[in-house]
């Protein structure tokens, strides 16, 4: 009788684990479906660029962006406008320490770089 017990002691822990576990699991399967539906309704999160040229003229910010594009064309190119200064800033970095890997090249060809703290596409 006492094995029994024992038996079915045993049987109910492992059987409640198994419960609990699943639960665990169906709820980070919905909280994963929210966080995708999110990603797909925003586009953009916080990041860091890399700027390359800043100035007043478009024909020296157009020529920097052609130029960095020849340069390095694996890396995706922004060019704006904020009066009265062109800017064109480059990638697209969830972390810092990516975007310093990617510094370190590119100022090769554009000695100023910097990194700015932006929004950036996802």
């Amino acid at each position: 009788m006492n094995i029994i017990k024992k038996v079915i002691f045993i049987f109910i822990f492992i059987f409640g684990f198994t419960i609990q576990a699943q639960n665990n699991d169906a709820e980070m399967e919905k909280i994963l479906q929210e966080r995708r539906a999110y990603n797909q309704a925003y586009d953009d999160a916080e990041g860091f660029r890399i700027q390359f040229f800043n100035g007043l003229s478009e024909s020296q910010a157009r020529s920097a962006q052609s130029k960095f594009a020849a340069v390095f064309p694996e890396i995706p190119t922004y060019l704006s406008y904020a009066q009265p200064e062109w800017k064109v800033q480059a990638g697209n970095y969830k972390v810092k320490l990516d975007a310093h890997r990617t510094l370190e090249r590119i100022r090769r060809e554009f000695p100023g770089a910097l990194i700015l703290k932006t929004k950036i596409k996802i």
